[in-house]
């Protein structure tokens, strides 16, 4: 928060919000920013620039990191710790109509390695149950 907020014209230092933006994407989207003091140092060694542009291309090249929607959030902290039925966990965010829920909700949250099924080999099994992934877990520790 100092150096988004810190300038100093004479010394040349100006405000950079970059590793804020950094911390909050960490926070809110999941992604994997380094967040060392080494790269916040004003007038930094070529060296020390080199290292965090190689860090940069290494995390971007990385898998794309989960988006935290509305409904990602909803579902979240519906589950956070429990296992709960299609029913009951259209119950807990308050949406009634099935097509929509698992089109909008479950299918984006169980694509992006968020959301498991109790039983994933028999997906009609009558005790089916969704819980979070050690991903999803996660997620919600960061966000909670």
């Amino acid at each position: 928060m100092v150096r988004a907020n810190y300038q100093n014209i004479q010394k040349g230092i100006m405000r950079n919000s970059e590793y804020l933006e950094r911390f909050f994407r960490n926070l809110l989207l999941g992604e994997n920013n380094e967040l060392r003091n080494r790269y916040m140092v004003v007038n930094a060694p070529k060296e020390l620039v080199t290292e965090q542009a190689q860090h940069d291309n290494r995390t971007s090249t990385e898998q794309p990191t989960v988006r935290v929607t509305e409904q990602v959030l909803a579902l979240l902290f519906a589950l956070s710790n429990e296992q709960l039925s299609l029913k009951g966990l259209m119950e807990k965010v308050g949406l009634k109509h099935r097509p929509t829920f698992l089109e909008n909700y479950i299918n984006p949250v169980f694509e992006a390695g968020i959301l498991k099924v109790l039983y994933p080999d028999k997906p009609n099994h009558p005790r089916q149950k969704y819980l979070l992934t050690a991903k999803g877990l996660a997620l919600y520790n960061e966000i909670k």
